[in-house]
């Protein structure tokens, strides 16, 4: 019986992701959009066209303080490029569309990268008009509010690819045709360019811009204001503090290169590559955690992802692709684990992992179960744990690991595995 119990916790074990579907009645089962989905809504109105960035967020008009159930439910703007648009949702269940091709209010050519705050606002990478459109969501329905082309700085944007948002409002632009990261004020003044000073160069970017603001609410780093980005065609990435100075930089593995970006609640950062059908996962010091997905149409696989969005509360995440979009909430994926005896304690737990997870130790006893370790948190990438017990663990023995995510999906997923103890 035990036996038969462990080969049921390895093969449940195998379902372990950094990235997991979300249960039915958070998504009615529509975990992919796909062109046929956009025409049940628009009919021939739209079509999927060259999807580029994506952004989410809780919109505060949004809110029914008296309840939490409805706090999961968010707006994602979803740039349509080839089409001049933008394709967002106005409630859980309809959707609208905005802009269309030219270069005056309320159009854009070839818009590229978008980010979005709660309180309304909605930056759009303009690319093929050289400008950042500022529009403005009150709660279903977008307004044009401003377009900003930073022309008092070195001539102005020269395809500006993507856009951020920090908490005070202010805007960040990887204006890739001038080499730099351009920080514009809430109304559109430009406070800085990165680099400055010939500090460094960025070669062929940057791309792949995303902004990790200690300040705000959900975020674990309370102190943490960084730049994210790739160069090198995406080849290399980047950790900038706001003042340009280049706290780390590293190399992607060979064949990888970075399209977009985003941030999560730990200052994670993941990055699409869309010639590698795939998503790559770093911390917040650039460590790389996994490589999620692979060329394909059925699970966990992606054709040609682009844009990336993040909901930090709960951990909801949207990914574009070349005819649509897919769903996933942040799961954990446990890549090793050991149980070995210490020095000043009598055991301890390494684990890595390719989250910030719970986990847990016990044994199965008959009809009991006896834990020796309750929902601890382990930090990815590697973390070691002291076991502290006074219930006897024999070497050679097995325990069963459980590893939880720390977002709203271990309410719903958890994990077993056994470890033998050394």
């Amino acid at each position: 019986m035990k036996k038969l119990l462990l080969l049921i916790l390895i093969t449940e074990a195998a379902m372990c992701k950094s990235l997991v579907f979300p249960p039915y009645k958070h998504s009615y089962g529509i975990r992919k959009a796909t062109p046929a989905h956009l025409f049940m809504f628009f009919g021939p109105r739209t079509r999927f066209d060259d999807p580029q960035g994506l952004a989410t967020t809780r919109l505060e008009t949004w809110d029914d303080p008296s309840t939490e159930k409805d706090d999961d439910e968010v707006v994602v703007y979803g740039v349509n490029s080839g089409q001049h648009e933008i394709i967002y949702n106005t409630s859980m269940w309809g959707l609208d569309l905005y802009g269309k091709k030219g270069s005056g209010e309320g159009q854009f050519l070839f818009p590229k990268g978008i980010a979005a705050d709660s309180k309304g606002n909605v930056i759009v990478a303009d690319s093929g008009n050289n400008r950042v459109v500022h529009l403005f969501n009150p709660r279903s329905k977008l307004r044009w509010k401003a377009a900003y082309y930073a022309r008092e700085s070195s001539g102005g944007f020269k395809g500006p690819s993507r856009v951020a948002l920090d908490e005070k409002g202010d805007i960040y632009v990887a204006d890739r045709g001038n080499s730099r990261i351009v920080i514009l004020s809430k109304d559109g003044d430009v406070k800085q360019a990165i680099p400055s000073h010939n500090k460094f160069t960025f070669e062929n970017g940057p791309t792949a811009l995303a902004m990790a603001d200690g300040s705000a609410k959900w975020s674990f780093f309370r102190r943490e204001k960084i730049i994210f980005c790739a160069d090198k065609g995406g080849k290399r990435v980047w950790k900038l503090d706001l003042n340009g100075n280049v706290l780390k930089k590293t190399s992607l593995p060979d064949g990888y290169s970075a399209c977009y970006g985003a941030i999560d609640y730990y200052h994670n950062y993941w990055i699409t590559d869309k010639n590698r059908h795939c998503v790559l996962k770093f911390d917040h010091d650039l460590n790389l955690l996994d490589i999620f997905g692979s060329h394909g149409t059925g699970d966990n696989q992606f054709v040609e992802p682009r844009g990336i969005t993040i909901y930090k509360r709960y951990g909801q995440v949207f990914i574009a692709e070349q005819k649509g979009a897919q769903y996933y909430w942040i799961g954990t994926e446990l890549k090793s684990a050991s149980l070995n005896s210490a020095q000043n304690v009598p055991y301890e737990l390494t684990i890595k992992a390719t989250e910030y997870s719970f986990v847990s130790l016990f044994s199965l006893n008959g009809a009991d179960t006896v834990y020796y370790m309750i929902r601890r948190m382990t930090l990815p990438p590697v973390f070691t744990l002291p076991v502290l017990t006074e219930k006897k663990l024999v070497p050679g023995n097995q325990v069963i690991l459980k590893i939880e995510p720390t977002y709203s999906s271990y309410t719903y997923n958890a994990w077993f595995y056994p470890v033998t103890i050394n």
